[in-house]
């Protein structure tokens, strides 16, 4: 038995070019039924019900994104369950909407300098901040000698620190994030060190 081994590379080629395009179909249309649905939700004034929506998905694009940024806006929790979601894109055209929206722009583009500046101009530093705000004013006195903004937490310094020597655990730089993805998916550390590729300011 001859095998035509040409045509049998155009075959495997073609096939795995199917397999791409419906792994996209499929993933447009998870998207475009989470939107759907959130923007239902929000039009009946359920933001609770739209930030549910897709939740435990990987999946979204940069409509969805700021959907889910405005339900959360309404729950006043920006700050608290951003990270939470799928990030995509860059966070500085959001800066100019002002409040969690800039602070959050900030912390989208890992710019940990102007979000620790900006900070005091929405919130007093001493009250229970967001999550989010926490996590990053941590990760930010870890990395700066002089911060503007100190700020001490013992129960998230103590995470951070666990995060740190787990990080130090693994050679291998992806399977460092799935082991710490188990423990620190949805925080905004895990975004940082792994998830957003966007600014230098590191």
């Amino acid at each position: 038995m001859i095998v035509n081994f040409r045509r049998l590379w155009h075959y495997s080629l073609a096939v795995a070019m199917l397999m791409f395009l419906i792994g996209i179909a499929i993933d447009s249309t998870d998207v475009t039924t989470y939107t759907r649905q959130v923007r239902d939700c929000m039009a009946e004034g359920d933001y609770a019900g739209a930030l549910r929506i897709g939740e435990r998905s990987d999946k979204t694009d940069r409509q969805l994104m700021m959907l889910r940024m405005e339900a959360l806006r309404h729950e006043h929790l920006m700050g608290e369950r951003l990270f939470g979601y799928p990030i995509v894109g860059e966070g500085k055209p959001l800066v100019g909407k002002g409040g969690d929206y800039e602070l959050c722009a900030y912390l989208i583009d890992r710019d940990l300098n102007r979000f620790a500046v900006t900070l005091p101009k929405y919130y007093t530093v001493s009250q229970l901040l967001p999550r989010h705000y926490r996590e990053a004013l941590v990760l930010y006195n870890h990395l700066r000698a002089n911060p503007v903004v100190v700020y001490h937490d013992n129960v998230m310094d103590t995470d951070f620190k666990d995060l740190q020597k787990l990080r130090r655990t693994f050679a291998d730089k992806k399977a460092a994030q799935v082991a710490i993805s188990r423990n620190y998916g949805g925080t905004y550390w895990y975004y940082y060190y792994y998830l957003n590729n966007f600014s230098a300011n590191k």
